[in-house]
């Protein structure tokens, strides 16, 4: 029996693709390779959102290459799409054989060559043809990245998007669900507009049916996740461009909300433009939508967010954070920001810890500014500030995070929480859990209880630095 593996780096859409690539490659009647095995078909799912994914992304291809010489090997991805040509040598210097590799990023039909290997894998397919679909395409990166994201436009690709659907999250309590796709939006130091260039979106009827069926496998909670989500429906994420008409987002939150057996459904990521009125009444009026909200600050500074493209003003930003405080009692606000922008100065890195505490974070992931080849904030590195000051202002931030969850969590002591038990277990005897506010909590079952996958009540009894603890309720 032909066995696979996958490994997949980078956001909850590329997560998700994984898992639609392990549904399709099932369906064929392929395996997955358990521990110990070796696979025919190793499929590794790429990251370039960073200069530090890149790396790890050309780490797991050297990786699985030289844990399996024989099998056939995809490379997809947005990686696969920015960097083709440095993916090809790499392999090349492997001495990897070219019939054996395919490069198959979001410009390439990745259905058709997924097809095509298994035909090859089974001995009646053409190497010639795979060949001339995957590796010899030429590089995204530097002259070519632009040209080839007006191809793709122009042909509407989407290598994932006809790879088809899923029914269970496999590895997985939570299920990521990827409702929208693809960018145009042009932040200035973000490259996925060039790999994700095509804006398309599922239909609510889809989305729906495919919830009820990851409901159905036992999966209690779902994550919503897109690209650019609030372009769900639209033709295009830049705000300016859009139409008069509603957002289907709400819709479709409320949708999924009203699944039988759901405990939750969670939205990924959200522009703060694009957390509208309608949609807060849908999270005022349904308890089944997690009261968590992750909305993307980047920077505190005015002037830094004008020379990123951002399509947000701080004060918008702040007014956004107002209304989610005055819809709901204890919501979690969680934010992505990145240190060390070009030009950025300490009265910007200022105005950013300021906002921050205005908002009362509960977690913030923090990133240093990483200048990718093909954006225009390449075009700016020289004007990031030193790595000891980056490193500094980052520290500074961690601490204020620090204190805002700590004062976040201990709002929950006392109370009775319900929570989704996670399969990790941090100690011997010890069970982890989430709670729909996006808080991990620690707590001591049973020795003989099966709790993984179940949603349990806890009584919370204390704060530690990476969450809560509590006690299991009868």
């Amino acid at each position: 029996m032909t066995r696979f593996s996958i490994t997949t780096l980078g956001c909850k859409v590329n997560q998700y693709d994984s898992a639609a690539v392990d549904a399709r490659l099932r369906r064929a009647g392929l395996l997955r390779a358990e521990a110990g095995d070796m696979p025919d078909l190793v499929i590794v799912n790429t990251c370039c959102v960073t200069a530090a994914a890149m790396r790890k992304s050309r780490q797991a291809i050297r990786k699985q290459l030289r844990a399996n010489t024989d099998a056939t090997v995809i490379v997809t991805g947005c990686y696969s799409d920015y960097d083709t040509e440095a993916i090809a040598q790499m392999l090349e210097s492997l001495g990897v054989p070219k019939h054996r590799v395919h490069v198959a990023g979001h410009h390439r039909n990745l259905a058709k060559i997924i097809d095509q290997t298994l035909a090859d894998l089974r001995g009646n397919g053409q190497q010639v043809r795979r060949t001339t679909e995957s590796t010899n395409s030429p590089s995204c990166t530097r002259a070519t990245i632009r040209a080839r994201r007006n191809i793709a436009v122009k042909r509407k690709a989407g290598g994932m998007r006809q790879i088809g659907g899923i029914n269970a999250f496999p590895d997985h309590q939570r299920a990521f669900v990827k409702v929208q796709d693809g960018c145009d939006a042009f932040c200035s130091y973000c490259i996925v507009p060039y790999t994700r260039p095509v804006v398309w979106s599922r239909t609510i009827d889809q989305v729906r049916d495919e919830c009820l069926a990851l409901v159905d496998s036992g999966h209690k909670e779902i994550v919503l996740a897109g690209v650019f989500l609030g372009a769900l429906g639209r033709k295009t994420a830049r705000h300016g461009n859009w139409d008069n008409s509603k957002s289907i987002l709400p819709e479709l939150l409320g949708e999924v909300a009203s699944i039988k057996g759901l405990w939750r459904v969670r939205l990924s990521s959200l522009e703060p433009g694009d957390l509208s009125d309608e949609l807060l009444g849908v999270y005022r009026d349904n308890e089944k939508a997690a009261p968590h909200f992750h909305l993307p600050l980047q920077s505190g500074s005015q002037r830094v967010l004008s020379r990123m493209r951002r399509q947000y003003s701080v004060q918008e930003f702040r007014r956004t954070v107002d209304r989610v405080r005055g819809a709901l009692d204890d919501a979690a606000i969680t934010t992505d920001v990145i240190i060390g922008f070009p030009g950025e100065t300490d009265e910007d890195f200022a105005e950013t810890m300021e906002t921050a505490r205005y908002a009362g974070f509960s977690k913030i992931h923090t990133f240093p500014f990483s200048a990718i080849e093909g954006t225009t904030a390449w075009e700016l590195r020289n004007e990031a500030p030193p790595k000891t000051v980056v490193k500094d202002r980052i520290a500074q931030l961690g601490e204020l995070e620090s204190q805002m969850a700590d004062e976040f969590r201990r709002r929950f002591i006392g109370r009775t929480m319900e929570a989704l038990v996670e399969s990790t277990r941090p100690a011997p005897g010890v069970r982890q859990a989430m709670t729909d506010r996006y808080i991990t909590v620690r707590f001591t079952p049973p020795r003989s209880a099966r709790l993984t996958g179940k949603v349990v009540p806890l009584e919370i009894d204390q704060v530690w630095p990476g969450g809560l603890s509590g006690l299991l309720q009868q």
